[in-house]
């Protein structure tokens, strides 16, 4: 009996040093193995979630287009007012956000309302992007750009740079400042857009802002004028303006480079010498590659940060008879 015992006892030693070691080489390896594969299918998930906002979006501009006789635009809705609304205000009763639109004063500036604009709407955030704790706000207050209103991560373009046409960089004829999806002057229908619904950018991704992004990396969290002009999902300044893009390092524009080189110029002045107060983002993403765009066919597409900026600036355009590849 006791020999029994004693032989049990040895068959059932623990693992050596050695054993536990390679048991753990083992684990890690096979985690590094699976945390890329986690990692591809959480941005794949996070990808699509983006493509779904703006799919929201492309529904909400045309079932707001036929009653409203045009697109929302960036436009003063009274003549004698000085207020200017985003076209995101618009929508907010064509995204399930009726009662929020139900508080809001057409009339009333949108950095006054920071109850309601201060609200986050997971419609206007990519999930790829670093939402939640960046916020902008209004760079004429005192103290100067005290940050109140929560983000967004989609916006439109007026226009096209001319610069770009004179450096030779797009074709004649698509360089104009007001040539673009979004207006500040009309209120556009589906008849101006003579280049084609499906040829036409409507919104885009610029995330990040208003700290300054490049190449993937944050630059400069914001502040005061060290920032780029733009993000708070209410805000006419977070359109993109006109196309511009930048060199391949994001710091000296215009240039040939537009997606996913940086997210927008740092302000330095308010009012800025060439965006005057309007904002000063560019097209960028968090995602690998390029970024999600909606056009104005309602149709959402990934757009390759490979693309051409000729063929992009085709794209922008509603009205300049260029035809623009798609992707």
């Amino acid at each position: 009996m006791r020999r029994f015992l004693a032989q049990r006892a040895v068959n059932r030693r623990g693992f050596t040093l050695i054993e536990l070691l390679v048991v753990i080489a083992i684990i890690a390896i096979l985690i590094g193995l699976l945390l890329p594969a986690v990692q591809k299918v959480r941005e794949a998930a996070a990808r699509m979630s983006c493509q779904n906002n703006l799919k929201q979006f492309g529904l909400a501009f045309h079932n707001y287009h036929d009653p409203n006789s045009g697109l929302p635009s960036n436009i003063r809705p009274d003549a004698t007012s000085t207020v200017r609304v985003r076209w995101a205000t618009y929508l907010l009763p064509y995204i399930e956000q009726s009662s929020l639109y139900s508080q809001i004063s057409l009339t009333t500036n949108w950095h006054a309302q920071p109850t309601q604009f201060g609200t986050r709407l997971k419609a206007f955030e990519c999930p790829s992007a670093p939402n939640g704790t960046v916020v902008d706000g209004a760079p004429d207050t005192s103290p100067a750009w005290t940050n109140i209103v929560a983000n967004g991560d989609y916006s439109g373009f007026y226009g096209v740079d001319p610069q770009l046409e004179t450096l030779g960089l797009i074709a004649a004829g698509s360089g104009k400042v007001d040539n673009g999806a979004i207006s500040k002057t009309t209120r556009l229908n589906f008849t101006a857009f003579t280049d084609g619904l499906s040829n036409t950018l409507h919104l885009t991704e610029s995330a990040g802002r208003p700290n300054v992004y490049r190449l993937g990396k944050l630059v400069t969290p914001a502040s005061g004028l060290s920032r780029v002009n733009g993000g708070g999902w209410c805000r006419p300044a977070s359109e993109l303006f006109i196309l511009r893009g930048s060199d391949a390092t994001g710091t000296s524009f215009p240039g040939a480079s537009a997606i996913n080189i940086t997210n927008g110029e740092t302000l330095g002045t308010y009012p800025h010498a060439y965006y005057n107060t309007d904002g000063t983002g560019h097209i960028y993403s968090f995602h690998t590659g390029g970024v999600n765009a909606l056009f104005c066919d309602g149709s959402v597409r990934f757009i390759r940060q490979s693309l051409d900026i000729r063929t992009l600036a085709a794209l922008v355009t509603r009205n300049a008879g260029e035809v623009g590849a798609q992707e």
